[in-house]
């Protein structure tokens, strides 16, 4: 038997590559179904959100419904009894504000239990190594996660607060609140966006540290709420306060007072809380790079 060699076969490739740049909305879009497929956690950590904004939006729609019905009414009996009104129901921002603190409470919920799973699946499942196999670099990897979780941190918390605030700008006679407190609107989607893109930076990053959920929620709770009890503790028993800023619930409360314009605690200083919340992402962020890097170098 003779060998030949059949060259024709070896042609130098002459076109180009295709390139994916919807990668990572394809990355996002899967982790958040994967995070709606059981059907009663997703009911249960939704279903206080959505009544925190149809109660919020209640509220404020009865404040300018009974403000209009005692300007229609006047007289001294109907002063006294809106001046009653709206020291029960109290003042239109300071409402939003309240609602907007009560939304970011259940909204670390969910967005801890759909994020503890993202990166520790992969994990455990060995899906890095199909996804950084293919031309997925690490930086598209986080941004797909980054987006799925913040999905549901919109869902939690910007989208409840948004109803709040439509509800204020459409009930209130002649566009008063958007004519009068527009700040209220751009200061909340400013602390609605600083909030969840730092939960999401810690989440995903505790999240890649393990190879389970479970883990990552024991972490995650165990960083906010007991870091949150033991820092009130000591700064209580040591008369200390500046170890107050090492829980991140804290940090939150003093930069949405600072940022709404309401009343601040004696010891507390917006500043020290700002750089906390910086300090928390960026030690957030510079562990999930680290861990992706392992990632990407085992795939």
């Amino acid at each position: 038997m003779k060998a030949s060699t059949h060259a024709e076969i070896y042609r130098p490739f002459s076109g180009e590559l295709r390139t994916y740049p919807m990668r990572p909305l394809t990355l996002a879009l899967s982790g958040i179904r994967l995070g709606l497929r059981k059907k009663l956690p997703a009911f249960l950590l939704f279903s206080a959100p959505v009544i925190t904004s149809l109660v919020g939006a209640i509220r404020v729609y009865l404040m300018y419904f009974f403000a209009d019905m005692m300007k229609e009414e006047g007289g001294l009996g109907g002063r006294q009894i809106g001046a009653a009104l709206e020291e029960l129901l109290g003042d239109v921002s300071a409402n939003v504000v309240l609602f907007v603190k009560t939304s970011s409470l259940f909204s670390l919920l969910a967005m801890t239990w759909f994020g503890a799973g993202m990166i520790a699946d992969d994990r455990r499942l060995g899906a890095n190594l199909l996804y950084f196999s293919r031309p997925l670099t690490r930086g598209g990897y986080l941004l797909g996660k980054l987006v799925g979780l913040m999905f549901f941190g919109v869902l939690t918390l910007a989208l409840p607060v948004s109803v709040i605030l439509s509800t204020a700008v459409f009930a209130s006679p002649d566009w008063s609140f958007l004519l009068r407190e527009s700040a209220v609107i751009w200061k909340s989607a400013i602390y609605s966006g600083v909030w969840i893109l730092t939960v999401s930076i810690i989440v995903l990053a505790l999240s890649s540290l393990v190879n389970r959920k479970t883990l990552a929620l024991a972490l995650a709770f165990g960083l906010v709420i007991v870091l949150h009890g033991a820092s009130e503790a000591a700064a209580m028993l040591l008369e200390v306060s500046e170890l107050r800023l090492l829980s991140l619930p804290y940090n939150f409360e003093v930069f949405a007072d600072w940022l709404f314009d309401q009343p601040l605690s004696t010891h507390a200083n917006p500043r020290y809380s700002i750089c906390a919340i910086g300090a928390f992402a960026g030690a957030g962020f510079v562990l999930l790079m680290r861990s992706l890097r392992k990632m990407e170098v085992v795939a």
